[in-house]
């Protein structure tokens, strides 16, 4: 057990915080690596390393734009959760409804790319019906996963694992492959010799290089259940900033030094666009010499690719059900869509549809197409979140804002940030290109926008009767299959020196906490809280009478004796100074990001004048007395009460 006296960020709820975070985020970065590099190849040819730089700017810009935004609203659903605060209902649900496509295709997209990096265990697996039956196989493994719950700390701690083994994986690739295959010549001679690709293609090749942009989103729906700090969201996006364009930009280069643009019987072509085409990385791996290293790095691709494929495609539907549950809760899709069932209480609806969408997509296997309607659904989301910070800007200037977007603008009383307006500015270009260039993804992405918004009207409006720009918002146990069992892993609870009132909250807490322990997770934390209200006539920031002191450390002493009794909890104390008792209770769980809290009852107010007086307006239970009426009606979470017997 620990004693603290400084208040600390959430620890996060059975998650590992920002590296977990990071992970989510860099599996998309990966995934895009071993799918696109060489799709984007087809198109773009030798300016393939140009692509990828610009669409390196666009993640660092989009990643700016989301974390300014979670970090001030603490909300999932990304820019679904922006546009509703900085426009209206009908522009988040359209923001919310392009990216919801996006998370199946990218789904669909790593696992059918999981099969084509296993073909050096065997062709078979790469083709034919082998590589649907690993596909299938794939999407059906991630829904299982996903509709059991099948998280847990030491599990996310091995995916860390995985994409810090994927990240060192790639920089020895960048490294050693520049090293063996120099040759910048390849790169400017066969631009020299072809030309430059045409507008069309490169607006092609741009806009399928950007499926890494959902591991943003996902990441967004992911970031209110993490711990982080002020200094964490710096130090993520200084990481991203260096190590996103440099696996970008290196590892294409290095792929068109080792597999140039050539002449072919069709024009200028690549390896990576024709052999390896649905395994690029692979086709980097046989272009190194001596043959020993490349069998090393081939083996290590092998090992390594196919489950930060699969991690992908997991934290997607993680993502997914996150983002469905959000649309749900807000009334912009039926709350069937986002029922929650199973004892961790999975939108299993959700994910099923997911799944059999996923799988149709898989079976044609156009993945040409799929990365265009991905980027159509992509770069309307994120053109949205962009000018839902701006506008943020304007119309909650004084919101608090632990990260701020840097270099900004001053115009008309508020501060503009340049990135997300540069952000916005290539994000619309983007999805102006799509519309002028690919018809394919058009009427694909634009019938889905247009479904989309025709059952949004009916829904709110012919069943629900609702505005269609009005925020309106269910409880989470509307979407509950049934109650779930209780089971807590952060409880805050509040003593106030009443001692056998006290060792009755303290137990209770203490087995509600230690009732359903899950292997393993991290042991359940137990907060105890004393407040000491101090009057007007002391100042907030001043020393602390020290009667109060003493009474607070001996009542938090003797709660914390009681905790001993269960070795299972971890348990910390504190006492802080404040006007109102149940403000500072409240305040301290927002901020600590507890799951309950457990109040002891108390005696009402003893004022029979009514509510002029100061009294009692109404009937309540004897139990309920100021502090926790005022608990019950503000805390950010659920709230238990418990009262002793009657004498």
């Amino acid at each position: 057990m620990s004693e603290r006296r400084v208040a600390r960020p959430a620890l996060g709820r059975r998650f590992l915080g920002m590296p977990w975070l990071w992970a989510v985020a860099h599996s998309a970065v990966a995934f895009s690596v071993y799918y696109s590099l060489g799709v984007v190849a087809v198109d773009a040819l030798a300016l393939t390393p140009a692509v990828f730089a610009i669409t390196g700017l666009i993640y660092v810009l989009t990643t700016m734009t989301y974390m300014e935004g979670g970090a001030m609203f603490r909300e999932r659903g990304g820019s679904n959760t922006l546009a509703r605060h900085a426009f209206n209902e009908l522009v988040s649900f359209i923001a919310g409804w392009a990216i919801l496509i996006d998370y199946v295709i990218v789904i669909a997209l790593a696992a059918v790319t999981v099969p084509h990096y296993l073909e050096p265990i065997s062709g078979g697996l790469a083709s034919g019906g082998g590589e649907q039956v690993i596909a299938v196989a794939v999407v059906l493994a991630v829904a299982a996963i996903n509709i059991v719950g099948y998280t847990g700390s030491r599990r996310q701690g091995a995916l860390v694992a995985l994409t810090g083994a994927d990240l060192l994986l790639q920089f020895l690739l960048i490294v050693v492959g520049a090293v063996v295959v120099w040759d910048p010549g390849a790169l400017t001679g066969s631009l020299d010799a072809f030309g430059l690709p045409g507008i069309g293609d490169l607006a092609t090749a741009l806009v399928v290089s950007m499926v890494a942009l959902a591991g943003i989103e996902a990441a967004s729906d992911l970031a209110p259940d993490l711990a982080w700090r002020r200094d964490d969201l710096r130090r993520v996006l200084r990481v991203g900033t260096l190590v996103v364009p440099f696996v970008y930009v290196g590892m294409s280069l290095v792929a068109l030094m080792a597999l140039p643009v050539v002449a072919g019987p069709d024009g200028p072509t690549t390896a990576l666009a024709t052999t390896f085409e649905d395994a690029p990385v692979l086709g980097v791996t046989s272009a190194l010499e001596p043959a020993w290293l490349s069998e090393a790095f081939q083996w290590a691709v092998v090992a390594i690719a196919p489950l930060i494929l699969f991690f992908a495609a997991n934290v997607t539907m993680l993502g997914l059900s996150r983002h469905i549950y959000v649309l749900a809760t807000n009334r912009q899709i039926p709350s069937w869509l986002g029922k929650l069932g199973g004892s961790r209480s999975t939108p299993h609806v959700a994910i099923l549809i997911a799944s059999a969408f996923a799988i149709g997509l898989v079976l044609p296997g156009d993945i040409e197409l799929l990365a265009a309607v991905f980027a159509f659904g992509a770069t309307l989301a994120i053109s949205i979140a962009h000018l839902s910070l701006i506008r943020l800007r304007f119309v909650q200037p004084r919101r608090e804002r632990p990260f701020t977007v840097p270099a900004g603008i001053r115009l008309r009383g508020a501060v503009i940030p340049v990135p997300a307006v540069i952000g916005l500015l290539l994000t619309a270009a983007g999805f102006a290109s799509i519309v002028l260039v690919h018809g394919a993804a058009l009427a694909v992405g634009g019938g889905w926008m247009l479904f989309g918004l025709v059952a949004y009207f009916v829904y709110r409006r012919a069943f629900e009767g609702l505005s269609l720009t009005a925020r309106v918002s269910v409880p989470e146990q509307a979407l509950l299959k049934h109650e779930p069992d209780v089971e807590l892993d952060s409880i805050l609870v509040p003593v106030h020196g009443t001692t056998k009132l006290d060792d009755d909250i303290v137990s209770t807490a203490c087995r509600l906490a230690e009732s359903n322990p899950a292997e393993g997770e991290s042991a359940p934390r137990l907060e105890l809280l004393y407040v000491i209200d101090l009057p007007l006539t002391v100042p907030i920031a001043g020393p602390l009478p020290a009667a109060r002191v003493v009474a607070a450390e001996e009542a938090l002493a003797r709660a914390r004796e009681v905790a001993a009794e269960y070795p299972g909890v971890e348990v910390d104390s504190d006492y802080v100074p404040a006007r109102n008792v149940g403000e500072a209770i409240v305040e301290r769980a927002r901020l600590d990001g507890v799951e309950a809290i457990i109040v002891g009852g108390e005696p009402p107010s003893l004022v029979r004048g009514g509510a002029v007086l100061g009294g009692v307006r109404g009937s309540r239970p004897a139990e309920i007395g100021p502090i926790s009426e005022y608990v019950l009606k503000n805390a950010p979470c659920r709230v238990l009460l418990t009262a002793p017997p009657a004498e």
